[in-house]
């Protein structure tokens, strides 16, 4: 069996000039244990998704034993029940109410009988729960941090796919479950598969590598043995990744005059590797030939490895990271490179002329403006647009109905009426609060935090003359329009940990209805999470108010600006002209 990627490519959906993966060509074999290394937004995540069908590649194929793996934009169940994957930090996907109950979600898409569940509900705890921690009734929210971790990955190991993917398997474990996770993978039937791994830790999984491919800027730059990369180096220091221990050792002891080579993986090898080394130096001293060849060899050695740990330091160990910034970072659109000053004062226009409106003339033509501004902005901020307005419409629908419903009982008799009239104010009122949404979500989507707190101070300045308290309010709005692009963002990353336990064949950023709690429960516990955070950095900045107003001002007034405001005040006098 293989997985076969032909010049695959992936790009950011604001630009399709930014690739995240580019012109990638790589076949997967069954048995093997594959590892990903690379620097940190070197595409590994990435690539791990597109393997396990949770993210559509932008052009090329992908194939699992010979069959296209996306059809029509999805992928089949039947492919998806063979693919399993665990991220980076798995016990984050943890939200039912007792422990058998998050093993039941994850056997579910896979229809077992009832004594085949258990058996793998079981064998799973026995791996990763040797003390008996995971009571089937306890609550997982319970358990400590390394507990839900391990238990986050016995779910996964219970759906036993024939190829599984790691995202950074050991961060944050401790050493103990570390080595209990070493022994999983090592006992782990592969001949029905494989299993992936994207991880930082040379040291750990280098010696359980069949293969290793060095990713560097979304390429793949070497593939090969763990043994072949460790005898060249180079290749891991160009990709941003540095050296494994065996390595460092190795050169380590060539600088005292002691040659073993670099492939050593284990402790073990190197120590037996050290020792023949000493036990030839040591016949070479007792036979006369010695010490000017031991000396020289000695300084050969020291020289090569100093030279090898220049070229590491001056050549390569900055080039990886400084492109791939380049790369990563688009250019702005033209929205995102306006005064923040300006498009506060543009949204507070359109707002008050929004809520002037009583007629349906006067919020289409408010409507307008918040439509053409969405014009050029990335595709990404679109979606995000509509992932707001989908559930405002259905809150619209449900308000209309219930407000255009009568009951009535007169004459003893029980009547189901409509009023069209309560119903097209109600709809009036809702798509009014509708625009001024999706106008606070446009401002905030196209303004950096910093510049959006800059930005709302300065239009508020003026009611500092009169004693009104701005400043907490500026930092109040601030705050909610920096949760926005937030949520959303923590929205889509749930979604995809739900897409890949639920293995439902949907296309990439839909939900079904019965995962919503998997994504809801992890969503707000996250959102509660990163609000404290918060509070607990502002308390230690000291940040209130009044110091955020007191930050320098760094904005720049350009003509786009002024054009812009004198574009919403011509919109604003039309609006109050129309409600006239």
């Amino acid at each position: 069996m293989t997985i076969a990627l032909g010049n695959l490519h992936i790009c950011t959906p604001e630009n399709p000039n930014n690739h995240l993966l580019k012109a990638l060509n790589v076949t997967l074999h069954q048995g093997e244990i594959t590892l990903l290394i690379g620097h940190t937004g070197s595409g590994k995540s990435t690539l791990l998704q597109v393997l396990a069908g949770i993210l559509e590649p932008t052009s090329g194929t992908i194939q699992l034993d010979g069959q296209a793996l996306w059809q029509k934009g999805k992928v089949e169940r039947r492919h998806l029940l063979r693919l399993g994957l665990t991220f980076q930090f798995p016990e984050q996907q943890l939200f039912a109410g007792n422990i058998r109950r998050e093993f039941t979600y994850s056997l579910r898409p896979y229809r077992l009988g009832a004594q085949e569940n258990e058996r793998r509900i079981q064998a799973a705890c026995d791996d990763f729960d040797p003390h008996g921690i995971f009571a089937m009734q306890r609550s997982p929210f319970t358990l400590s941090g390394g507990e839900q971790r391990r238990l986050a990955l016995a779910t996964t190991f219970a759906t036993s796919p024939d190829w599984l993917f790691m995202d950074e398997p050991t961060a944050g474990l401790e050493a103990a479950a570390v080595r209990e996770l070493l022994r999983l993978i090592r006992e782990r039937e592969l001949s029905r598969g494989g299993l992936i791994i994207a991880t930082h830790d040379l040291d750990t999984f280098f010696p359980l590598a069949d293969r290793v491919i060095v990713m560097n800027r979304g390429a793949i730059v070497a593939d090969g043995s763990p043994a072949a990369l460790c005898r060249e180096p180079e290749l891991l220091v160009r990709a941003g990744v540095g050296l494994p221990s065996c390595v460092e050792t190795a050169q380590s002891l060539a600088r005292c005059g002691i040659a073993i080579t670099p492939d050593r993986l284990t402790p073990e090898l190197a120590a037996e590797a050290i020792a023949a080394a000493l036990l030839v130096g040591v016949a070479r001293i007792s036979s006369g030939e010695a010490s000017p060849h031991v000396r020289e060899s000695a300084v050969t050695s020291a020289r090569a490895a100093e030279r090898l740990s220049t070229a590491v330091s001056a050549d390569y160990a900055a080039e990886p990271l400084q492109a791939s910034a380049e790369v990563l970072q688009p250019n702005p659109a033209a929205w995102l490179r306006l005064d923040p000053r300006a498009k506060w004062l543009l949204y507070l226009l359109l707002v008050i002329g929004t809520m002037l409106q009583q007629q349906w003339t006067g919020l289409v033509v408010a409507a307008l403006p918040v439509a053409l501004a969405f014009v050029g902005l990335p595709r990404l901020v679109l979606r995000g647009g509509m992932k707001i307005a989908w559930p405002f419409v259905i809150f619209m629908a449900i308000s209309v109905g219930l407000a255009g419903l009568d009951v009535s009982t007169a004459n003893e008799q029980f009547a189901i009426g409509f009023s069209i009239e309560r119903a097209w104010s109600t709809m009036l009122n809702v798509s009014r609060l509708f625009i001024v949404v999706i106008a606070g979500y446009w401002l905030a989507a196209t303004t950096p935090y910093g510049q959006l707190v800059q930005g709302l101070n300065w239009a508020l300045r003026y009611f500092k003359k009169v004693k009104i308290p701005v400043e907490s309010f500026a930092l109040a709005v601030s705050l909610i329009f920096r949760f926005i692009p937030l949520i959303l963002r923590e929205w889509q990353r749930f979604s995809t940990i739900v897409r890949a336990r639920g293995k439902a064949a949907l296309r990439p950023g839909r939900v079904r209805t019965r995962d919503i709690p998997a994504l809801v429960v992890p969503l707000l516990l996250s959102m509660f999470y990163k609000a404290e955070q918060l509070t607990i950095a502002m308390e230690m900045k000291k940040i209130d108010g009044k110091q955020l107003a007191r930050q320098s001002d760094s904005l720049k007034w350009q003509g786009a600006d002024g054009l812009l405001v004198a574009g919403g005040i011509l919109c604003f006098g039309l609006l109050v002209y129309i409600r006239g």
